[in-house]
């Protein structure tokens, strides 16, 4: 945790983000459930073992009539029984189900890799833009302040003039009429930086009021070539291969389904114990164990055309899947065309702005120079002034908007860990 004057680093805040992050922390207990599952006895390899024991003691009246008359009767009658045995099944084949779902298992254990990926990706994306946005924000909160110092400045040359009476009243309240205007705008400025530092802090799983600074340079990105984006997309990009793996479960699902149409062969085995007592019967006790073993086939001939539906089904839902794959394919690559036209863009036109904060400094400085002489209005130097904040504000939103624009760039290529050393 940094105090109030130690500088958080852009470096620091991502690996607080990676080390706090809830979506990280579920992402990794859904690849350890899906590691869990990927094993080859929940696939079907392996046979199944039972043990069960029973004991049962029955206590009954009996009541008995015979031919000629006669009847006997018998209270309490005591009979005990007690049976034990080990059973074993094994599924031998199954028209190569198993081993599909053992791919499938694969499959889903890496897609649970990718999730991981994904939320890792967008961790730091989030915590670098909101970063660079506090930098942002700070840099306009210094420019509104230093707006509200000149305009103070000129509001106390105003009532000066206006109490030795070479001024009159209206530039006075004109002057404070700016004045308060800057005012407000440095406030609300202020506030909405407070809020914005909150929301890093939530990335960063903290409390929302932890204090920090920044540091308050944006770096402008370099430029970037279409082409070359296209193919890190295509190679690189995490929902790209999550839709491939997607694909190819919707593949082994097929598979999984003709897997209907042969047989089964099952392995049987047992050991049974059973010894029963009747003290009071003519037989008193019998007793039976020993072992047991089989093998058993099954094919289903005919369950209502039910198995080609499935087979008909998982192919349409396959299809489907490489439509939605070739759609996202699609869609990220006109996603990039834009980024990187917006990024280079947005590069030029920093270039532009840190000529034009440089023309309209030296415009207000000699603005300001003439109107404390007097040789100009104060419209024209609050002209002045919006001129150089107006240049201000537009370098620094081009320096943003490049950085966000080469942000999600690295999302899409997925070299977002770059900005971790």
């Amino acid at each position: 945790m940094v105090s109030s004057q130690d500088i958080l680093t852009l470096e620091e805040a991502i690996l607080i983000g990676l080390e706090n992050s809830f979506s990280i922390r579920i992402a990794k207990n859904e690849v350890d459930i899906a590691q869990n599952n990927n094993t080859i006895g929940n696939a079907g390899y392996l046979p199944r073992a039972d043990l069960n024991v029973n004991q049962n003691n029955n206590f009954q009246n009996r009541y008995f009539e015979y031919e000629g008359g006669n009847s006997s009767s018998d209270n309490g009658y005591r009979t005990h029984s007690l049976a034990s045995g080990a059973q074993l099944g094994w599924t031998l084949f199954d028209g190569f189900a198993m081993f599909i779902r053992k791919e499938k298992l694969d499959v889903f254990a890496q897609q649970s890799d990718l999730q991981l990926r994904m939320a890792v990706e967008n961790t730091i994306a989030n915590i670098v833009y909101t970063y660079y946005n506090i930098a942002f924000n700070e840099n306009l909160y210094k420019s509104y302040k230093d707006q509200m110092k000149l305009s103070h400045e000129r509001l106390a040359i105003a009532r000066e003039k206006s109490n030795i009476g070479v001024g009159y009243e209206l530039q006075e309240l004109q002057s404070e009429v700016d004045y308060r205007a800057d005012s407000a705008r440095y406030m609300q400025q202020s506030t909405y930086l407070i809020n914005i530092k909150a929301e890093l802090n939530r990335l960063l799983a903290r409390q929302p009021d932890v204090n920090f600074m920044v540091n308050t340079t944006i770096p402008v990105p370099n430029p970037e070539i279409s082409a070359d984006i296209y193919v890190k997309v295509q190679e690189q990009n995490p929902s790209v291969h999550f839709a491939r793996l997607q694909a190819r479960v919707s593949e082994l699902e097929i598979d999984e389904a003709k897997a209907s149409r042969y047989p089964t062969i099952n392995l049987a085995g047992a050991y049974n114990f059973t010894r029963t007592g009747t003290p009071s019967g003519q037989t008193q006790l019998s007793q039976i164990h020993g072992p047991s073993v089989g093998v058993g086939a099954s094919i289903t001939l005919f369950n209502g055309y039910n198995i080609n539906r499935k087979i008909k089904n998982a192919a349409i839902v396959a299809e489907n899947r490489k439509i939605s794959q070739q759609e996202l394919e699609l869609s990220l690559q006109s996603r990039a065309f834009k980024l990187v036209n917006d990024l280079n863009q947005a590069i030029e036109l920093v270039l532009v702005e840190e000529e034009s904060v440089k023309l309209a400094q030296r415009n207000a400085e000699a603005a300001w120079e003439k109107y404390q002489l007097g040789a100009i209005s104060d419209i024209e130097l609050r002209e002045s002034q919006n001129k150089l904040l107006d240049a201000k504000t537009r370098l620094m939103s081009s320096q943003m908007t490049s950085q966000a624009a080469a942000i999600e760039i690295k999302t899409l290529t997925g070299d977002l860990s770059s900005f971790v050393e």
